[in-house]
């Protein structure tokens, strides 16, 4: 049996990370003193705007601090027990560690810190409530999202036979002069019975409170548990919780727009944003008339959050950002954003460790430690379904603002679960933006209440205001193949359709209608092509300067991408689609011909009951046939958006109906199990990455040494992402249901590829499985 003196004078560690030279470890000191360090950070720089939140929300800030400080200090001190120490340390350190027989099981460390509280003295003194100290021991215990399933008799053996014999190491000491008292040895083993029963109470009874926001004592653990959250994580990625701040994001924009040149100032509404600052805002404003220019101006001196729909326009949106403000201050934040940050630098990276930094990068974003944070909604908003850990997102908004930028793009479910974000942040001290050409009436019904409605200009300006003209014809988009191709020799022409098998069809049609003619240049875009493919795709269509060509695409290209296009021919889609499609098109010239710019074709549409709701296209069509062969003028749109989307007459349908049951079952305290399985609610769509089979067998080859070095334990972490991101090349995001209908087998479970079992053709990309040839989804 090992002597006491080994418990006294093993050094007890909290992190190990891996380095060119083997493993460095972190003690459960030194940790914890990064993050006290990270924490005076975080209220040093965000000083102004946290005093301010909790003043509003009517809660003691140095209360909250003095509580946060000893959560961070109890947070990881149930790390001293010899099961954990033996796992975190290699081969050749674990006999430092004293074995204790019948103890194989480990105990997560989280519960056990919760036995080196010993706070009674300043309860029954009032320095701390009975409330506080139960929001204390809540971020403490669930600190980590895991299982407590022990039983009574065998915790307590764990912390009288192991966790009791380390109150006197070397490494535990100096923490424990920074609390006000800590246990002896009798002490702790004689309370394991109450801290058992204290955590299977936290666990039945606390968990199930987060419903009610509007409660000070509820808020107060989301923010404490929420802030340990951020500053754990962020510590032990070896980052800071927060990196410097913006302190005048107006003059940083305009001193961009100075430099871009015929900057004469702000517009009007642009300016107001400045007064609306410390207000919730929902902003309508045309497309391409400068809302982004507005939201960053109400951001002020904020930290910031901007969500985004689509992948692509993310991208688009954080590049302009860095522009504006640096890359140092802006963080990108989605499903690819590593892959996506090394492709963008590989080329300027000098060297290796240029490129290693992009983990750092990345990290920071992860951490949402940059002060602006470009990402998408699921990132976000899932919140909402209260996953395990939901409290780092919800803590933010203490100090921090939302922009939600074309929200149209969501389903309905995805809808609620933003508006219930929303409203529920607010009670957090939060303040949101939500900008876009086509508000949904249903966004008015529901956060009118909290928020300003602006207009970009006045209903009469927006009647003078027009940049289309438009054709409403009983075709099929297909019938309109030799139109579009005459269009093509002279314009740059823009064709979407709802869904990839529409856009495939056409892109067929009109190569065959060219013949070999390289008079009009075609490109197709969608989602279903390899990786690779689509971003050079991507990057033709967002630099495209040419005099004529002929672009196909799907709703892929609707949100905040910056294109300008001639004409427009899209199949009839539900009205804010439409009405995004439209904002392609003369997006910031003047249109003074009388031809029609904008044809959208009504017959026989695709995608219609499956990517739109039929009454609401149904709706659409109705409100638009009066102006065939007519000009639309911005505030037409206004009206039709309005029309198509009348929350009373809508009350019976599909749409609204999914709205409401998914705002109402979040009412009720729905929560995810996990964020993964909040993300999939969120998206509507399960997504999983596939490699053709034709593709595969061409290139396997390469992917099998690809996947083969992957493996290697000797490459950096750079040198694996690179292999990634070469095997990714190969690969189409396709849903789920492709397994039920035409079959992929499981091929790369590290990465979570498949092997598709469609045929795929470099020009229209990936091809229906024979089981869904005539499936309108596709």
């Amino acid at each position: 049996m090992m002597s006491m003196k080994a418990y006294e004078d093993i050094d007890l560690y909290a992190k190990r990370f891996k380095t060119e030279k083997g493993y460095e470890y972190q003690t459960i000191y030194e940790h914890t003193m990064t993050l006290l360090q990270n924490m005076e950070k975080l209220f040093k720089e965000y000083r102004e705007e946290i005093e301010e939140g909790f003043q509003k929300l009517q809660i003691d800030l140095e209360m909250f601090k003095y509580l946060l400080k000893l959560a961070i200090i109890y947070h990881d001190l149930g790390k001293a027990n010899s099961n954990f120490q033996r796992k975190i340390r290699d081969k050749t350190k674990s006999n430092e560690v004293p074995q204790v027989k019948c103890l194989s099981v480990e105990v997560p460390h989280n519960f056990i810190s919760i036995a080196f509280v010993a706070l009674e003295d300043e309860i029954d003194k009032g320095n701390i409530s009975p409330e506080d100290f139960e929001n204390l021991l809540f971020a403490i215990a669930f600190s980590h999202d895991r299982g407590f399933d022990f039983n009574y008799q065998y915790f307590e053996k764990y912390i009288c036979e192991d966790v009791s014999k380390y109150l006197t190491n070397k490494t535990l000491l100096p923490l424990f002069k920074e609390l006000p008292s800590f246990p002896t040895k009798d002490e702790i083993e004689k309370s394991s019975n109450y801290v058992y029963r204290t955590i299977d109470w936290l666990k039945e009874v606390m968990l199930k409170s987060y419903t009610d926001l509007y409660n000070k004592n509820t808020i107060m653990r989301i923010l404490l548990k929420g802030f340990l959250h951020r500053l754990d994580h962020s510590s032990s990625a070896g980052i800071s919780t927060e990196e410097g701040k913006i302190t005048d994001f107006s003059h940083k924009v305009e001193s961009y727009l100075k430099e871009k040149g015929n900057f004469v100032g702000f517009k009007e509404f642009q300016l107001k944003a400045l007064d609306f600052s410390n207000q919730n805002v929902i902003l309508f404003a045309p497309t391409g008339s400068g809302k982004t220019e507005f939201g960053l101006n109400w951001a002020g001196r904020s930290k910031l959050i901007y969500t985004l729909p689509i992948r692509v326009s993310i991208n688009a949106m954080y590049e302009r950002l860095a522009k504006i403000f640096g890359s140092n201050k802006v963080g990108i934040l989605h499903s690819d954003s590593m892959i996506y940050l090394l492709e963008k630098y590989s080329q300027s990276a000098e060297d290796v460790q240029e490129l290693e930094s992009l983990f750092d990068n990345v990290n920071l974003a992860r951490n949402l430690s940059f002060p602006i944070i470009v990402t998408t909604g699921d990132q976000i908003f899932t919140s909402a379904l209260k996953w395990p850990g939901f409290e780092k997102i919800y803590s933010l908004f203490l100090y921090s603002k939302i922009i939600i930028d074309e929200p149209q793009s969501y389903s309905p479910e995805s809808l609620a679960i933003i508006i219930k974000t929303l409203e529920e942040i607010v009670n957090l001290n939060g303040r949101f933006c939500l900008m876009s050409a086509t508000v949904n009436p249903l966004v008015l019904k529901y956060l009118g209440d909290i928020s300003e409605y602006l207009q970009a200009y006045s209903d009469e300006e927006l009647k003078k205001c027009w940049s289309h003209v438009v054709s409403v014809k009983p075709l099929s988009i297909l019938d309109c193949v030799d139109e579009i191709v005459n269009c093509g020799k002279q314009q740059n022409v823009l064709v979407i359709c709802n869904t990839v098998r529409r856009s495939q069809e056409v892109y067929k049609a009109i190569k065959e209608s060219i013949g070999n003619s390289d008079d009009v240049p075609v490109e197709l875009l969608h989602s279903r092509f390899l990786e690779g493919q689509r971003r050079q795709k991507e990057h033709f269509i967002l630099s495209n300067q040419r005099k004529n060509s002929i672009v196909i695409s799907t709703q892929l290209v609707e949100a905040s991408l910056d294109i300008d296009y001639d004409v427009l021919f899209t199949e009839l889609a539900s009205a804010d689609s439409l009405l995004q499609r439209m904002g392609r098109v003369y997006r910031k010239r003047p249109y003074e011909g009388q031809k029609p710019n904008v044809i959208i074709l009504t017959k026989e549409p695709s995608g219609i009951g499956r990517v739109y709701q039929k009454e609401i296209v149904t709706r659409t069509e109705e409100f638009l046939k009066r102006f065939d062969g007519r000009k639309i003028t911005e505030y037409d749109k206004k009206e039709l958006n309005e029309y198509a989307y009348d929350v009373e007459v809508l009350s019976n349908t599909n749409f609204m109906k999914s709205f409401k049951k998914a705002y109402e079952l979040l009412k009720l305290g729905f929560k995810a199990d996990r964020k993964i399985e909040a993300q999939k609610i969120f998206r509507d769509v399960v997504t999983v990455e596939g490699i053709p089979r034709k593709v595969f067998e061409v290139n396997e080859e390469t992917i099998r040494e690809c996947l083969k070095r992957i493996g290697s334990k000797s490459l950096s972490p750079i040198e694996k992402l690179q292999l990634i991101s070469d095997v990714r090349k190969y690969t189409v995001t396709v849903p789920v249901y492709f397994f039920a209908k035409g079959g992929a087998s499981e091929y790369s479970k590290k990465l979570g590829i498949f092997i598709l079992n469609c045929d795929y053709d470099d020009e229209l990309g990936l091809l229906p499985p024979k089981e869904s040839e005539k499936d309108d989804i596709w």
